[in-house]
């Protein structure tokens, strides 16, 4: 007899009540399974079951998302790359009521398929020298995380990382269709996350693939519709409500620009930023090429998409890459940070991950918070708020470029632009030039070998990092050395011999 893999909610809830690791696909609300993290909490609260689970995710899936499931009775670890889109787990972690690690966003997503082929782990030299090296923390969040996930290992006289594989139980994934045998396409998904090495890793785990869609078709899907065959499913679940459960964004409930392509420019993307992230994003944008691979982070980088789609003769042959899998078109601005609009192409996320990891682009462009006199960089700690590397720690690795942009002091800082002239009217109250980050989300160390070209854009100057050591190359105009720059910072930097002083 075929197995029915339609589910009602109470068969759901019955089938996940013993589930002690649940893996979770999606990029803030793109791609997240909304209504199964829903019916997981409303199983925890009706019957205290499931319990003490460990949940694991690349991007944190949001808006609620993963804070559905916060609570220190039913999340006893959580395994994931960002917590700064969920505030609620991020609650429990900072306050030692589950344990927690935060690991680069790639590396978790490429560990899927290291546990779906019966591998040990992943072995990188990703995270190195970062915090995420067991010689400075190995991912660990707070006092109550006291297990190694990942080790350091030797191959041929050379240091490695090794990302322990471990067994998951349960997975949950958000679809586009299913069909009357179960096999699901993802067609109107916005991004593809890593949906199909989760769920192989689920199965060589003997566990459990279900998945939400927002619509079944009759009959049977053709083979090219197919993202997710039947065999990798055990069940399917049709959302109730597509602008409650089932959004393409934050903002969209449905948005056909996010996953179609055309030339035409979109309204939605008329900035509105501070004149200090206006003057960030122009002085970047004229360090890149024409013909470049470039990824973009979140914050001031996606204004430099922005503004690049917006000089289409300059840069038509520019192609652009998010962490989520999207590639080309104009990015979305936060809390929808992850989507494109009029994007090129789709990727699964490991499989963008690769690239990145392989060396395929020419540029990353990145914010910070704050910078040392050694070049370390991090963005993982803002305050006493943790959030993470998310792809941070991946997208630094192999890329030939790095261009960290971001305000030269925070909380306050006030920019005018008179003509050419730069004018501070007011400084942050938080310098971001110190003596010793909080946290190394980027470390230099590994990236000397590979003579890669390192900067920091803010709205008054340029620094390079060249072998460990921080090098003012260019000031600009109306700015002052010692008033603007040399005072705001807790070290001073080297001046280059052929510093650049516009005037």
């Amino acid at each position: 007899m075929e197995m029915i893999k339609k589910l009602t909610k109470n068969k759901f809830i019955y089938s996940i009540k013993d589930s002690k690791s649940i893996a979770i696909a999606g990029f803030r609300w793109s791609g997240t399974p909304q209504l199964l993290l829903k019916l997981i909490r409303r199983s925890f609260d009706d019957d205290s079951k499931p319990n003490n689970i460990t949940i694991i995710f690349t991007s944190s899936a949001t808006d609620p998302g993963l804070d559905h499931l916060a609570h220190p009775k039913l999340i006893s670890c959580s395994i994931g790359s960002y917590y700064g889109s969920i505030p609620k787990i991020r609650s429990l972690v900072q306050r030692n009521l589950i344990k927690a690690y935060s690991l680069p966003q790639g590396q978790i997503s490429l560990l899927f398929r290291e546990i779906a082929r019966g591998s040990p782990g992943l072995i990188s030299k990703v995270g190195m020298n970062t915090y995420i090296d067991p010689r400075l923390g190995g991912g660990k969040l707070n006092n109550l995380t006291k297990d190694n996930l990942v080790k350091h290992i030797s191959l041929e006289n050379e240091s490695f990382l090794l990302f322990k594989s471990f067994k998951i139980d349960t997975v949950l994934i958000r679809g586009s269709v299913a069909d009357d045998k179960g096999n699901i396409s993802m067609k109107n998904e916005p991004v593809r996350t890593e949906f199909l090495s989760m769920a192989q890793a689920a199965k060589s785990s003997n566990g459990k693939v279900f998945v939400q869609v927002a619509e079944q078709v009759k009959g049977i899907l053709q083979p090219f519709e197919i993202d997710l065959p039947s065999h990798l499913i055990d069940g399917y679940l049709i959302v109730d409500s597509i602008e409650k459960e089932h959004r393409h964004t934050n903002k969209y409930h449905f948005n056909d620009k996010f996953i179609t392509n055309s030339d035409s420019l979109v309204d939605q993307n008329k900035t509105n930023d501070p004149i200090y992230k206006s003057i960030i994003a122009e002085k970047t944008i004229s360090l890149v090429k024409d013909n470049s691979k470039v990824i973009l982070g979140q914050g001031v980088p996606e204004l430099v998409g922005v503004l690049a789609r917006k000089k289409v003769k300059k840069f038509k042959n520019l192609t652009t890459f998010m962490e989520s899998g999207v590639i080309g078109g104009i990015p979305e601005r936060r809390p929808d940070f992850g989507v494109s609009f009029n994007p090129n192409a789709f990727l699964a996320q490991d499989n963008q991950f690769v690239g990145f990891n392989g060396g395929h682009m020419d540029m990353a462009i990145l914010s910070f918070v704050e910078f040392d006199q050694y070049g370390n960089v991090n963005v993982s700690i803002l305050g006493d708020r943790y959030f993470g590397c998310g792809g941070y720690i991946d997208i630094c690795y192999a890329v030939s470029t790095i261009i960290f942009v971001g305000s030269f002091t925070a909380k306050g800082l006030k920019v005018e632009k008179r003509k050419k002239n730069i004018c501070i009217l007011k400084e942050g109250e938080i310098k971001k030039g110190v003596n010793k980050v909080k946290e190394v989300t980027f470390s230099p160390v590994e990236n000397n070998k590979k003579e890669k070209k390192i900067y920091i854009i803010t709205e008054r100057c340029i620094f390079a990092i060249e072998n460990e050591t921080v090098i003012l190359k260019e000031v600009y105009p109306g700015i002052d050395f010692e008033k603007d720059i040399f005072d705001e910072m807790e070290f001073k930097p080297l001046i280059d011999k052929n510093l650049i002083i516009n005037n």
